[in-house]
């Protein structure tokens, strides 16, 4: 099963296709256009060996023209790679009949290192050197250039190490990136930075998220669970208010229907029942059992 260290790099090409255009413009390389699409990344084809790359991005410009990105994660280095790279580029050069790049991410600049060493394939004029993404090479996330994606940017700065999370300055750049994201990508992206950092980067984080980020990010981030917690409680305060109502009144509630009183949480439902117990005078009045 892939590990979280290997599939955050995944997540956020899913959370924002254009990080891979920010990552290949950092590195110098021409791209046709912001517009990015996730492709399939099964490359399989009659041969019967199995060939998926990690992910594949399209590239498009306004032009028409588009750059197929390969994209492979590496934790550590794989010799075996060196042979299926190649085939992964032929592969998604031939599928979408456009130019095709390899674009390896790093989580450490040893594997970075030996994954930037040219792969020979023997054919005069055809090797193939990786472009590599590590702590070195990642672009700066508070650059005006890294704007298309930059919360995705900041996390994978994290991931690689580029950001320290042991400084302040790295702990707030982070937040700031990620406190205007849908609550979906702000809950991912918060438990990727989070699985990165230390014990106590982590409780920094979560002490400047209490107080500085506080308005735009923690409080949203945790409304849902408040306005929840908030529903829950007024039902269980209506549910009690009935039995007691019942109770002034003389009507005798069996365990059965108590114990579906107060697993209610239907708002509407406890209010009509509130009303009937006003003047009720038996539980069929109320519950109609």
């Amino acid at each position: 099963m892939p590990s979280i260290s290997h599939e955050a790099p995944l997540e956020l090409l899913r959370g924002d296709p254009r990080l891979a255009a920010v990552l290949l413009r950092g590195l110098g390389v021409p791209i046709p256009g912001t517009d990015a699409a996730m492709a399939p990344s099964d490359l399989t084809t009659s041969v019967p060996t199995e060939l998926r790359a990690d992910a594949v991005v399209m590239l498009s410009g306004a032009d028409g023209t588009q750059l197929a990105v390969v994209v492979e994660i590496q934790l550590r280095y794989d010799d075996r790679k060196r042979f299926s790279w190649p085939s992964y580029l032929t592969q998604v050069r031939e599928a979408h009949r456009c130019p095709a790049v390899l674009l390896v991410i790093c989580l450490n600049t040893a594997t970075a290192t030996r994954c930037r060493v040219p792969i020979v394939t023997g054919h005069p004029g055809f090797d193939l050197v990786p472009l590599v993404i590590d702590s070195v090479t990642i672009p700066d996330p508070s650059s005006p250039t890294a704007a298309t994606a930059r919360p995705e940017l900041a996390v994978l700065a994290v991931l690689t190490g580029a950001l320290d999370l042991s400084q302040d300055s790295a702990r707030r750049l982070v937040l700031a990136s990620l406190a205007n994201l849908d609550e979906t990508r702000l809950e991912t992206y918060t438990v990727l930075v989070r699985s990165a950092a230390s014990g106590s980067a982590r409780q920094a984080l979560e002490d400047l998220m209490a107080t500085k980020f506080s308005d735009d990010f923690v409080d949203r981030f945790r409304a849902e669970g408040r306005a929840e917690g908030e529903a829950k409680g007024e039902a269980k305060g209506d549910a009690g208010s009935i039995l007691r109502v019942l109770a002034a009144r003389g009507v005798e509630v069996p365990d059965k229907v108590r114990e579906q009183v107060l697993s209610c949480t239907d708002i509407g439902q406890l209010e009509t029942w509130t009303e009937r117990a006003a003047t009720a005078t038996s539980v069929e009045e109320v519950f109609g059992t």
